[in-house]
C-alpha cells in the first residue's frame, strides 16, 4: 500500500489570456478549492503502503480516496497509557511547525487530529533519545500520521511503510511559508495541507525527472519535488484521480473538464505534461500544450513546461 498525501486535486486548463492569475499550476480562467494549490493540484496528506499519495484540488466530503488507497486509523499514539512502543508521552500542546515553539525536549510536528491519516494539525511531542537526522532510517508509532517518530527536531519520518511503520527522516522547511528555506540545494520546499506539512524533498523537472523508481515528480506547494508514486495499477492517461501523486510518471491530476476523454463527473483526471519548445503532441482531442506558469512566473529551467488541456 502506498502513502497518500492528501492534496486537493483538480488542476484547471491554463488560460489563453495574457494575464494568468495563478502560480505553480497551468494558468486557468477558473479557480480551485482545497488546500495549497500546486500546479494542477493541491495538498493534504494520507497514507497507503510504502508510497505517498496526494489528493487534488477538491476534498471529497465522503473522505474517499483513490481506488486501492487504504487508511489505517489506530488509536492516538500519544494517548497510549504505556507511552507506546517508543516510550514517548505527548504533551499535545498546540504549536507551529514553522516556529518550533514547543517546550524544551519536544518538537512541533504535523499529525492527524481527525482520526485519519491526513496531516492537518500540529502538536508538541517528545524528541526521541538519540534522534535520527535527515537521510537516516526512522520509525513512526501508532499510524503514519501520528506525529510520533524517532527523528530529531525539525525533522519528520517520511515515505513510511504502513505495515512496518518505518521510513526515512526528512527535514522540514524553515523560514516562513511565503519564503521557505531548505538547507540542501538539491531539495525544494513542498508545502501541503495549509502549511501544516512542509518538507524539503528532492527537486525535479517533470519533463526530465530523476526521481527514485518508486517516486514521481509532482507539483506540491508550487514546487516540483519527488514524492511517492501512489498510482498503483491505475493512474494512466485519462484515468480518474483524487491525489496529486495518483497518476503515472509524466502525468498530472487535472480538472476532469480539461479533456473530452475524461469523465466530467469525477474529481480529477490524469493528463500529460508537454514541452512548449517541441511540436504539438498532446494525446487528447482538441487539447493544446499551454504554459504551466503565467508570463514571467516560471522558475529557471521550467520555462518550457506545459500542460495538455482543452483551451478555455
Amino acid at each position: 500500500m502506498p502513502l497518500l498525501l492528501a492534496l486537493a486535486c483538480g488542476p484547471q486548463a491554463p488560460q489563453t489570456t495574457d494575464d494568468p492569475s495563478t502560480t505553480g499550476e497551468p494558468a486557468s480562467g477558473t479557480t480551485t478549492t482545497g488546500t495549497t494549490t500546486t500546479g494542477p493540484a493541491t495538498t493534504s496528506t494520507t497514507s497507503t503502503a510504502g508510497t505517498t499519495a496526494v489528493p487534488t484540488t477538491t476534498d471529497p466530503s465522503d473522505g474517499s480516496t483513490s481506488e486501492g488507497a487504504q487508511f489505517i486509523v489506530p488509536p492516538d499514539a500519544c494517548g497510549l497509557v504505556s507511552g507506546g512502543e517508543l516510550g514517548l508521552r505527548c504533551s499535545q500542546l498546540p504549536c507551529s511547525v514553522w516556529d518550533q515553539d514547543c517546550p524544551r525536549g519536544e518538537k512541533c510536528v504535523p499529525y492527524s487530529g481527525d482520526g485519519d491519516d491526513n496531516w492537518e494539525s500540529e502538536r508538541c511531542v517528545p524528541i526521541f533519545p538519540e534522534p535520527g537526522q535527515p537521510g537516516e532510517p526512522c520509525t513512526v508509532e501508532g499510524s503514519i500520521a501520528s506525529g510520533v517518530d524517532t527523528c530529531d527536531r525539525g525533522v519528520v519520518c517520511w515515505h513510511v511503510d504502513e505495515d512496518t511503520l518505518q521510513g526515512t527522516c526528512v527535514a522540514m522547511c524553515e523560514g516562513h511559508p511565503d519564503e521557505p528555506i531548505c538547507d540542501d540545494p538539491a531539495t525544494a520546499c513542498a508545502i501541503a495541507n495549509d502549511g501544516v506539512l512542509s518538507l524539503c524533498l528532492p527537486a525535479c523537472d517533470p519533463l526530465a525527472p530523476v526521481c527514485a523508481a518508486d517516486e514521481l515528480c509532482a507539483a506540491v506547494g508550487g514546487e516540483f519535488t519527488c514524492v511517492p508514486d501512489a498510482s498503483g495499477d491505475e493512474g494512466q492517461l485519462f484515468d480518474p484521480c483524487e491525489f496529486l501523486n495518483a497518476c503515472d510518471p509524466g502525468l498530472f491530476c487535472a480538472d476532469s473538464l480539461s479533456a473530452s476523454e475524461c469523465d466530467p463527473q469525477v474529481v480529477g483526471c490524469c493528463l500529460a505534461y508537454c514541452d512548449l519548445d517541441l511540436p504539438p503532441s498532446c494525446p487528447g482531442a482538441l487539447q493544446q500544450c499551454l504554459p504551466w506558469y503565467g508570463p514571467g512566473e516560471a522558475p529557471p529551467g521550467n520555462e518550457d513546461l506545459g500542460a495538455c488541456v482543452l483551451p478555455q
